[in-house]
C-alpha cells in the first residue's frame, strides 16, 4: 500500500440558497444549506473531504477553526495517524488554549467533525475501497483505536467495546443481507414548515411512489392544533403502513 502523508489543509465556505419553505421548520425559519470543507491536500493526487453542516451565518468561524486546530495532521502519514485516530482527536480537541471554545460544542465541535470526516474520507481513498467496507472490516481493536473514549471510560472502557464489539460479530451474517437490499431511509424533505397543505401531499405522493416508507414532518406550530391537521393529512395521503416521524427541533417543552 503506497504511503499517503498529508501536505497542507484547506478549507471551502460553501453556501447554497434554498428555495422559498425549503428547510424551514419551527426554529430554523430563513436557513441556508452550508458547508464548512476541510480539504486534506497530500502528496499524492489523492485528497481528503469532510464537511460541517451549517445554515449560513457563521461558516466562516467553522473554517477558521478547523485552519487553527489542523496543523497537527499536516506531515502525517494516513495509516499511522488513523492508527491512533482516537488519541490524535483527542490531543487537537485538547489544544490548550482553543479548548476553552469547545471542544464539544458550537463551532470547536463542527470545526471537528468536519477534520475528523476527511481524515476519514481520505483513509478509504488511499486503500481503495469504500469507507463503509473499510470500518466494517476492522478488528475490534482498531476500532477502538479510532475513538476518544475519554468523556465515557467511567462507564465504558476500551477493554468493554472491544468485548462488546467481539460479541456483536458473531451475528454479522444476519445483516449481510442490507448489501443486497440497501439500507431503510426516509424522506425528510415532504412537510417543512411553512409548506402548503397541497405541496405536502404531492411530496408525500411523491416520496411513496419513489419507494420510501418513512417520511418526517415538521412541527413545532404555537398551534398544535396546526400539527395535528398536517399530521392527519400525510396520514390520510400515504395510507396507514407508512411510518410518519414528527421532528419539532426543540420547539417543544414539557407540560
Amino acid at each position: 500500500m503506497k504511503s499517503v502523508v498529508i501536505s497542507a489543509v484547506n478549507t471551502q465556505d460553501a453556501r447554497f440558497q434554498l428555495k422559498p419553505g425549503e428547510g424551514v421548520d419551527a426554529i430554523h425559519t430563513n436557513p441556508q444549506y452550508a458547508y464548512a470543507v476541510t480539504v486534506l491536500q497530500t502528496d499524492s493526487a489523492l485528497t481528503g473531504v469532510g464537511l460541517a453542516l451549517t445554515l449560513g451565518a457563521g461558516t466562516e468561524m467553522v473554517c477558521d477553526a478547523i485552519e487553527a486546530l489542523a496543523q497537527p495532521l499536516v506531515g502525517r502519514e494516513i495509516e499511522e495517524l488513523m492508527a491512533s485516530f482516537g488519541e490524535v482527536f483527542r490531543q487537537i480537541a485538547d489544544h490548550p488554549q482553543l479548548r476553552w471554545l469547545g471542544p464539544h460544542k458550537g463551532v470547536v465541535h463542527l470545526a471537528l467533525a468536519s477534520l475528523t470526516n476527511a481524515c476519514f474520507d481520505l483513509w478509504a481513498k488511499a486503500r481503495a475501497v469504500p469507507l463503509w467496507k473499510l470500518l466494517v472490516d476492522l478488528s475490534p481493536e482498531a476500532i477502538v483505536a479510532l475513538l476518544d473514549l475519554s468523556y465515557l471510560d467511567d462507564v465504558l472502557r476500551p477493554e468493554d467495546v472491544v468485548r462488546l464489539l467481539t460479541q456483536e460479530a458473531l451475528h454479522r451474517h444476519e445483516r449481510h443481507e442490507v448489501l443486497a437490499l440497501g439500507y431503510p431511509g426516509y424522506d425528510t424533505s415532504v412537510g417543512w414548515f411553512h409548506y402548503s397543505d397541497e405541496q405536502i401531499r404531492a411530496n408525500a405522493r411523491r416520496a411513496v411512489d419513489a419507494g420510501f416508507t418513512a417520511m418526517k414532518l415538521k412541527s413545532g406550530s404555537p398551534d398544535t392544533a396546526r400539527d395535528v391537521r398536517r399530521a392527519l393529512l400525510v396520514r390520510e395521503t400515504v395510507g396507514p403502513d407508512v411510518q410518519i416521524m414528527l421532528d419539532a427541533n426543540q420547539q417543544w417543552t414539557l407540560p
